[in-house]
């Protein structure tokens, strides 16, 4: 398992879901009913029910950034794979929590690197790879590492081989896979773990 698993649980803090009666009681559809220990189990097989969880998880998320007040995307640079391991490993640790919960605790926790407006998709390459990353999420991984300690040179804030050495280097130190790009594992370790 990713070295940067063993630390989401400093990342992950109790959010309420906004209600829909005078009670606070809303009805809940589809994975939102099983428990984490459901889910734990069913993410250990990695069998069609894992995708079942995961599209559900996307539709949650969607929802949820028509409804917040000040997001774009509460997700910008997360993937469902990443956010599948993250639960997992949450649920491992509260097995009696409700899906749901969960999904809103790991919410909570990513609300300081969501997106506020739209940005524009920027087209990383390097060597024979390609990814694609929103503007905002390049500005704030540039600022994390230049508040690490690292130089990058961002004219304009365009992408260029001054950010590719600060992640490079910064890959280096944590021990993590190098591949000079903003990856998930990097991005959780610059933008949440190191964060907390």
């Amino acid at each position: 398992m990713m070295k940067f698993v063993l630390s989401l649980s400093v990342i992950f803090m109790s959010f309420s879901a906004l209600a829909a009666d005078s009670e606070g009681a809303f009805n809940t559809k589809g994975a939102a009913k099983r428990s984490c220990e459901a889910f734990t189990s069913t993410y250990a097989d990695q069998g069609a029910e894992t995708y079942l969880y995961g599209g559900w998880l996307e539709g949650y998320i969607t929802a949820f950034n028509a409804l917040q007040q000040k997001t774009f995307d509460i997700t910008p640079w997360q993937t469902t794979e990443l956010m599948l391991l993250m639960l997992n490993k949450h649920c491992t640790d509260n097995p009696d929590q409700k899906f749901l919960d969960a999904t809103n605790i790991m919410l909570q926790a990513f609300l300081p690197t969501r997106l506020l407006t739209r940005s524009d998709i920027i087209e990383m390459t390097i060597n024979d790879s390609t990814i694609y990353i929103y503007q905002s999420v390049l500005d704030m991984t540039t600022d994390a590492l230049k508040a690490s300690g690292y130089t990058v040179d961002m004219a304009e804030s365009e992408f260029n081989m001054s950010y590719v050495n600060a992640i490079t280097q910064y890959q280096q130190a944590k021990g993590i896979a190098v591949t000079g790009f903003p990856d998930q594992q990097t991005l959780v370790n610059l933008l949440l773990v190191q964060a907390k």
